[in-house]
């Protein structure tokens, strides 16, 4: 079946981003990068497929392909509540080898915006953290509402030039929110106390737990496109990383 999908090709060189970092903190480098699809040695790569969906094209009637407007609403899907016909059908609107590699995950987990769609797979997907979010135009009303913000974060916002406002609040808050998921918290925790993570602290957001104390959860943002902000999370004590995946052509 023809697809108006396409596995995204990523560029060799690491597509990590730095947060903004006001004051960087001493005695706390950064940890080197990771380039995409060279994982940490010691580290099990968790496969990781960004797919980009255009206009629905329609080769066998109407509403054959994905919209860009499909791929929000698959956010948080995962092969337990996509199982079945569903899922087949999803999968025949992807491109091959993403089609192929859900079919043989025992599981797998979908994160979407308008127009792209992030595809996780395999069991340790369920102890990961992922976050994608369109940055809006700069004439536009932003997408994230500033209510996420600390006001420390809130304050670098204030900080930041006008056109740049927006991709930071964004930036912010994909990372709180794949931490939240990484540690099965979700949306039960306001985001608005904990902080996003700076690069001084190795990227490293802390999430109360359930029974007291706190997670420490490493977070990473990755540039697929100016127009989306993604996000990464694993528990530190996890050696678990994202390995993402090439198309084959």
């Amino acid at each position: 079946m023809e697809t108006n999908a396409a596995l995204l090709e990523l560029s060799p060189q690491s597509p990590d981003q730095d947060v903004v970092a006001p004051r960087p903190r001493p005695g706390r480098a950064r940890p080197a990068l990771l380039a995409p699809g060279h994982p940490d040695p010691v580290a099990t790569p968790v496969p990781v497929f960004v797919v980009p969906v255009g206009p629905a094209a329609a080769p066998h009637g109407p509403g054959t392909g994905l919209s860009p407007d499909d791929c929000a609403g698959l956010n948080g899907h995962s092969r337990a509540t996509l199982g079945g016909a569903a899922g087949r059908r999803l999968r025949d609107r992807l491109p091959e080898q993403v089609s192929a590699a859900m079919a043989a995950a025992g599981h797998w987990e979908l994160y979407g915006t308008r127009g792209l769609l992030v595809v996780a797979c395999g069991d340790d997907a369920r102890r990961m953290g992922f976050s994608v979010e369109s940055v809006r135009p700069e004439t536009s009303p932003p997408y994230t509402p500033y209510e996420v913000l600390t006001a420390h974060e809130a304050g670098l916002v204030a900080d930041c030039p006008a056109a740049g406002r927006d991709r930071l609040v964004t930036r912010f808050w994909v990372r709180k929110d794949a931490a939240l998921q990484a540690v099965g918290h979700g949306l039960s925790l306001a985001p608005e106390r904990i902080e996003a993570g700076f690069p001084g602290d190795h990227g490293t957001v802390r999430v109360p737990g359930f029974h007291g104390g706190e997670v420490l959860v490493a977070v990473r943002n990755f540039a697929f496109s100016p127009a989306y902000e993604c996000a990464v999370a694993v528990p530190e004590s996890l050696a678990l990383t994202p390995a993402f995946c090439y198309s084959a052509g």
